[in-house]
């Protein structure tokens, strides 16, 4: 197999970038992070609230959340 492994690191939201990014490249540059925590993500989805918008967009919560509760999801 030509398989690679992809080493990605954590991620967190920069006010200063308007985005996501890597802590390490984005936290030793000074950028201030809204830390993005997978446990308190998916405990918002399950309980079908979507996450700020800084950390994920509603269409792809909104397909995550019913997935979660046994839909389809994907579709519009």
């Amino acid at each position: 197999l030509l398989i690679q492994p992809v080493k990605i690191g954590f991620a967190a939201y920069y006010e200063e970038l308007g985005r996501v990014g890597l802590v390490e490249e984005c936290a030793p540059k000074g950028y201030k992070q809204v830390s993005i925590s997978g446990r308190e993500l998916r405990e918002k989805l399950r309980a079908g609230v979507l996450p700020d918008t800084r950390v994920m967009r509603p269409e792809t919560a909104r397909i995550l959340i019913e997935r979660m509760h046994g839909g389809k999801g994907g579709g519009s």
